[in-house]
């Protein structure tokens, strides 16, 4: 029954995807929007294989414990509509009666584990709700999480296609063909719906600011932000700096854009020292520090093979600011081939390879820079920006290798649009790639 319910989702969405004129709308042929869409739900079955026969524990692998655990609020529904509502909604969720629910769940109270917000319900609620529709088979949610991250992506895509008039081939293989990104996105994961809201946000928040007086986009920007808030806040507090600049910078027709990007960071800056000093509990050092410790506690129960063992990080910008380096190189250059070995991780390896990948494009950046104008380097200080504060607060929190790797994995293709944007065009343009990617892509 689940292969006839999947393959009929297939068939539901791959016809909406030729047929439907809203996918004709982000610059990409349709037929690339539907392979595109085949190779998304291809990662996100490879995903689940990984973790049911490498990594067989079902109830530690967030592929599959959001899904189980919002099968007892589904239930909810025919047993009891309003406590389903209440669950959904959080309104009154926490009523006593309640409490059997709850205690079949594994992943509902994670307070002791969360800094600010349980962002696992917000996961469980949307499955909860998914299965309304997908009749609780698990496949047809990967269905559904793939096209949520490739609406995301098509909308980051859309966001950035006029800036890349010259190298649209490059920025489609930054946003749709890393291959962590495809796989960590394609799963039944926070990924997924994190890169609709991040597609959501920056492409509004591009509209905005050439429509400042616009309340539609404003409200797109405010109801996206909400929701990062709720899945990932870290990636939101690691776009706001650089999208500020863009913003205020595009207002002053692109003058000074290094000038007025250092001082938006630097009132971040001077906002989160100021937000220390007024409520230390609450600042983020004091989210940082108190993380880094929960990863090492889970790592150690959990008796991972992949743990760097980094600087300890106290509640302070001394301490924070030491660990940065490390932090940043972790980030950067992490996993390496022999983190893979010990014990061996399929995983882990192919983001090793993939690092190596980024260090060639490094080196093409050197080889074929040429300087940027105004507009391109205002676009490049944000890409810059959102990549190196979300690299630095996945460095420094996280020493697991293997949730280091998911952590950094939102900046990917930024930090590849980023070295592209530096890219003289009439050095790569001869290449048979970015050739093939024209003719068949675009």
């Amino acid at each position: 029954m689940e292969v006839l319910v999947t393959i009929s989702w297939l068939g539901i969405i791959g016809l909406a995807i030729w047929k439907l004129p809203f996918f004709s709308k982000f610059g990409l042929k349709r037929k690339t929007v539907l392979i595109i869409y085949l190779l998304h739900v291809a990662a996100g079955v490879a995903l689940s294989l990984i973790y049911t026969i490498i990594y067989p524990q079902r109830n530690l692998a967030d592929t599959f414990k959001y899904f189980d655990d919002s099968v007892h609020i589904y239930n909810l529904l025919w047993e009891s509509p309003a406590d389903f509502v209440r669950m959904i909604t959080g309104y009154h969720c926490d009523n006593i009666h309640l409490k059997p629910v709850y205690d079949k769940m594994y992943n509902w109270y994670v307070l002791k584990t969360k800094y600010l917000y349980n962002d696992n319900r917000t996961m469980i609620r949307i499955n909860a709700v998914m299965m309304i529709f997908s009749g609780g088979f698990y496949y047809v949610h990967i269905l559904f999480f793939c096209m949520m991250s490739l609406l995301g992506k098509l909308f980051i895509f859309k966001a950035f296609q006029n800036l890349f008039q010259d190298k649209k081939n490059l920025l489609f293989i930054a946003i749709f063909l890393i291959p962590s990104v495809l796989f960590w996105s394609a799963g039944i994961l926070k990924e997924g719906f994190l890169f609709l809201l991040m597609g959501l946000f920056i492409c509004g928040f591009e509209r905005w600011s050439d429509q400042p007086k616009s309340l539609k986009y404003l409200s797109l920007i405010l109801l996206t932000l909400f929701g990062l808030f709720f899945v990932k806040f870290y990636v939101a507090i690691a776009l706001l700096p650089g999208l500020f600049s863009v913003f205020w910078i595009k207002q002053k027709a692109y003058r000074k854009p290094f000038l007025k990007t250092t001082i938006v960071h630097l009132s971040f800056v001077a906002a989160a020292v100021a937000f220390h000093i007024i409520s230390p509990f609450h600042s983020f050092l004091n989210g940082l520090q108190w993380q880094k410790r929960s990863f090492y506690g889970l790592a150690e129960s959990m008796n991972s093979g992949s743990v760097v063992h980094t600087m300890e990080l106290h509640d302070n910008f001394l301490s924070f600011f030491s660990n940065v380096p490390e932090g940043l190189f972790n980030a950067f250059f992490r996993p390496f081939i022999w983190d893979a070995l010990h014990p061996f991780s399929p995983v882990v390896m192919a983001s090793a390879l993939e690092n190596i990948l980024f260090l060639a494009v490094f080196i093409l950046t050197i080889i074929w820079f040429k300087k940027p104008d105004s507009k391109n380097a205002a676009y490049i200080f944000f890409f810059a920006s959102f990549t190196l504060i979300l690299f630095t607060l996945s460095g420094v929190v996280t020493p697991i290798i293997g949730t280091l790797v998911r952590y950094k994995m939102p900046a990917l293709p930024f930090m590849l649009m980023m070295c592209f944007l530096l890219w003289d065009k009439s050095r790569y343009e001869k290449t048979k790639l970015c050739g093939f990617i024209d003719s068949m892509v675009l």
